[in-house]
């Protein structure tokens, strides 16, 4: 074992990653070790490699350099760099995070490094028409910021009367500070959950973040937790929550337990981050846990509109049909459609039925 990170015993192809070196063979190649690692992320990796370079350029034995030109913009932009150093340490810059290599002795160099690094942090500008979606990347779950459409939303219109005091608990909480909790929203598809989620994503002051479905089962990981501690005061978006909310007597679901934690738990004091869960099926699935009072932000049930409501959107549309049953928006909007057959098996059983009681 003593020539295992010999460096004659180190493939030289290992050193690439594609197009430039890994870091981590690379330090094994200089120092014939495994290194421990801190990572910096969210800052202006540009901005720092030149202060860094700058305080401590008597320590560089090597740097090495990655980078392309864009044709488009006609320029060469900062791109993978890493700087191998005297004390046992290299550094790994990219336009967004510095990454410290080390032996695990350097404490103090890693808090210099950690503090100048620090001072070009990205400022956290949130565009009203942006969110934020969780993905997963080569390094994890990241953000990825996403433009969407702006939505003027006539909520008298779209909605009935009593959402109006729904809709103005949901705002006015999102957008307090150091606030926590959930919101709930359910109901019939096509019935205007994601309009509505389009036009509250314009009203949040605060930066928003969606968890989409493909990383949902993610929500356990402690990579989601590390997510939420680098962005905290966010506010949580998760579409077609069913799976993720449902009654853990009547499914196997961890995943309520972090929500627990993240609304109104311990991680929740220090978190401060709110959730905003749709899906379609009743509150009766939902665990109850989550409907308690001082977690529960507010919860509402859209449903089809009222004869009186889906003629005043119809008329709003330009149609001229006469409305004599309780239709959905989605219905109203597209009158010339044809709705979709279901043939559904019929069940042999018993269903089982709970209700919710609220403290």
């Amino acid at each position: 074992m003593t020539n295992l990170y010999q460096q004659s015993n180190i493939n030289a192809n290992s050193l690439f990653d594609g197009r430039h070196y890994e870091s981590k063979m690379l330090y094994m190649y200089r120092f014939q070790t495994l290194p421990s690692i801190h990572f910096i992320g969210q800052i202006n990796g540009e901005k720092a490699f030149h202060a860094i370079t700058q305080k401590i350029a008597d320590k560089i034995v090597a740097t090495h350099q990655y980078r392309w030109f864009d044709k488009k913009k006609k320029e060469t932009p900062f791109d993978e760099t890493i700087v191998v150093l005297n004390n046992n340490c290299l550094l790994e810059f990219d336009e967004d995070y510095c990454e410290i290599l080390h032996d695990g002795k350097q404490d103090d160099f890693i808090a210099e490094v950690t503090t100048i690094v620090s001072q070009f942090k990205k400022r956290q500008r949130r565009d009203p028409l942006e969110i934020n979606l969780i993905v997963r990347g080569h390094r994890g779950l990241e953000l990825r910021a996403m433009e969407i459409k702006k939505t003027s939303l006539n909520l008298d219109l779209f909605y009935e009367d009593d959402f109006k005091e729904t809709d103005e608990i949901i705002r006015k909480r999102l957008n307090a500070k150091k606030d926590k909790g959930i919101v709930l929203l359910h109901g019939l598809p096509g019935t205007g959950k994601t309009t509505y989620l389009r036009y509250l994503v314009g009203k949040i002051k605060k930066r928003v973040l969606f968890l989409s479905p493909n990383v949902a089962d993610n929500l356990m990981s402690p990579e989601f937790i590390d997510l939420l501690i680098e962005n905290p005061e966010t506010v949580v978006i998760i579409e077609d929550a069913e799976n993720i909310i449902m009654d853990r007597r009547t499914s196997n679901n961890s995943a309520v337990s972090n929500l627990l934690n993240i609304s109104d738990g311990l991680l929740a004091d220090f978190l401060n981050v709110q959730l905003v869960c749709t899906f379609n099926s009743s509150l009766t699935m939902v665990d109850s846990a989550l409907l308690r009072k001082g977690r529960l932000i507010g919860k509402y049930e859209f449903g089809k509109l009222s004869i009186n409501k889906a003629q005043q959107l119809s008329n709003h549309f330009g149609f001229n049909n006469i409305i004599d049953k309780p239709m959905t928006v989605a219905e109203i909007a597209n009158p010339h459609e044809k709705p979709v057959e279901v043939h559904r098996t019929n069940v042999i059983g018993f269903r089982r039925m709970e209700t919710i009681l609220e403290n």
